[in-house]
């Protein structure tokens, strides 16, 4: 009797794998907290701030499975600095008014964000270029 000897496959895994894209070195950025102290020691500081809202426009996917890219212009990622502040009539109301947040380059800044430096668009026109920690 000849013995036959079946070649064992090896098992593929259950759940298909992804492969992972090697991804980029991506720049160390400052925190939210330097970014709105290098502001504050620029432009002033807001009187009655109710929230401090910093928004850097980075790389996402959309409910719909759409890539959105980094905003990056040079060197600096793109981004906002919304500033809410009680408005005039916030004590007249019982739970409080609405907060508002007050015209660009005082409540609200398009800011351009790099390691060292930020720089700042008011009105479409490059307003300054400050250091970050100075």
């Amino acid at each position: 009797m000849s013995s036959v000897s079946k070649k064992v496959q090896p098992s593929k895994p259950s759940k298909p794998t992804r492969r992972r894209k090697a991804t980029e070195n991506k720049i160390s950025l400052p925190s939210d907290r330097a970014i709105l102290d290098t502001l504050y020691s620029h432009y002033g500081k807001p009187q009655n701030i109710v929230k401090e809202k910093v928004k850097l426009f980075k790389e996402y996917s959309t409910p719909a499975g759409w890539k959105r890219p980094d905003w990056i212009k040079g060197e600096y990622q793109l981004g906002r600095v919304n500033v809410y502040t009680k408005a005039d009539d916030y004590d007249k109301y019982m739970f409080g008014g609405s907060a508002v947040i007050r015209e660009e380059g005082v409540g609200s800044w398009f800011i351009g964000v790099s390691q060292t430096h930020i720089k700042v668009w008011i009105g479409g026109n490059v307003d300054a270029i400050l250091e970050i920690g100075v």
